[in-house]
């Protein structure tokens, strides 16, 4: 007998909603079946950024472990490399091929992986690609010019531009994947980073371009970004948004009868659809929305903008956050009309700093890195460095990106 899940997620599929069935099928574990919705899903958009939004979603949450999920992959490697093609910037390039590889790896591509890795000079990557598709002639070769690069200066000379470089117009994760180049396989854990660097023979100058990375690179699923005169919005990017007494919430709340672990704001697939929904943890007061009690321990879904009341004391603003179609991604959240804006979105989405001010991006928690997908035709600056429109940049703190042609910066706190 199928699971209620399964039932909707198939009902969805029926009535043609592609992107909310792949949804549902994933937060049941049916990823076999929501890779494949995903590929017939994009085939069916006729704006490039669109398909690669929706592929880039799926094979984040679909490991290349089954047929679907290696098809999956491959089919957004395959749309990575058109891209390549199509573009003249030679840092966006080496970004897509290098995002190629890894897709192309984990469709079980691995010669064609080696030969990305081989492009961009990432040698020993291609060698571990070679020798997981058993290409032994091609690892041979690559082993035998690792042998024989001898121009070290030279190579540590360019490989500080490229870092340069790829740190100025965003590119963080490639900036991390130059410096891996010169690390070893196999270390024992040293005392610290710069002994690390000092035994596998690091010079100086990318030991502290490493440290210094490491310093400002967002290493956790939120941000803040400052924007106008002296606005915040804050950004989560976890599963629940939790909100209560406790220090540690997402939201905390000072009033003394409010539970430690009182309400938490999440996606669920409710009614056949991904909703917003709030779930009171068991509180003492009760969690109200719109007036109506929440029952404890049940989902309730939040349709439209309203009030969630946390007993009589506390009132949340609850904005939810729409992308193409109604798709709901997450919400705007706020204590009281003079607090920030808290912009949960639990798998990344449309970046809102406020109702009104909704910013032509989608931002993303992605493998450790805070994504910013700016929307094509939609040019920035990164500290004054002009970008091409449609650009990808990985945040790191400091930052200040702003947009062109349109009067919003946006600086990175944290």
């Amino acid at each position: 007998m199928l699971r209620p899940e399964v039932r909707a997620a198939l009902a969805l599929e029926e009535a043609g909603e592609l992107e909310e069935a792949a949804r549902v099928f994933e937060h049941a574990g049916e990823h076999a079946q929501a890779a494949l919705l995903r590929i017939e899903h994009a085939r069916t958009l006729r704006d490039p950024s669109d398909r690669l939004d929706v592929l880039r979603e799926g094979c984040a949450r679909n490991a290349g472990n089954t047929p679907q999920g290696r098809t999956l992959h491959f089919a957004l490697a395959e749309m990575l490399l058109d891209e390549r093609h199509a573009e003249t910037d030679a840092s966006r390039i080496r970004s897509l091929e290098l995002e190629a590889a890894r897709a192309l790896e984990e469709a079980g591509q691995f010669a064609r992986a080696g030969e990305s890795y081989e492009t961009l000079g990432l040698l020993r990557r291609a060698a571990r690609a070679y020798e997981k598709g058993g290409e032994i002639a091609r690892l041979e070769l690559v082993l035998a010019v690792l042998e024989r690069l001898d121009d070290t200066r030279k190579r540590e000379r360019e490989l500080l531009r490229e870092f340069d470089e790829a740190v100025a117009v965003g590119q963080r994760r490639f900036a991390q994947e130059l410096l891996a180049e010169h690390d070893a396989p196999a270390l024992p854990v040293l005392a610290s980073e710069a002994h690390r660097a000092a035994a596998i023979g690091l010079p100086p100058a990318l030991i502290e371009r490493r440290q210094w990375l490491q310093r400002r690179l967002l290493d956790r699923n939120r941000v803040d970004l400052a924007w106008g005169t002296d606005r915040l919005t804050s950004i989560r990017m976890s599963r629940h948004l939790e909100i209560g007494r406790s220090p540690s919430a997402d939201i905390t709340l000072p009033a003394p009868r409010l539970s430690r672990e009182h309400v938490r704001l999440s996606l669920e697939p409710l009614e056949g659809r991904t909703r917003l929904a709030a779930t009171d943890l068991g509180s003492k007061v009760g969690t109200f929305w719109d007036g109506e009690a929440l029952i404890p321990g049940e989902a309730t879904a939040l349709e439209g903008t309203g009030t969630l009341a946390l007993g009589m004391s506390c009132e949340l603003e609850v904005v939810p956050v729409e992308g193409n179609a109604g798709a709901v991604h997450g919400a705007l959240v706020r204590a009281a009309p003079q607090e920030p804006w808290m912009l949960f979105l639990p798998n990344g989405g449309p970046l809102w700093l406020a109702p009104d001010i909704k910013v032509p991006a989608r931002i993303l928690f992605d493998r450790g890195l805070v994504t910013f997908d700016l929307a094509t035709g939609v040019g920035a600056t990164l500290a004054d460095r002009p970008l091409g429109a449609g650009a990808n940049i990985e945040f790191m703190l400091g930052d200040r990106l702003c947009l062109v042609g349109a009067p919003l910066c946006l600086e990175v706190l944290g």
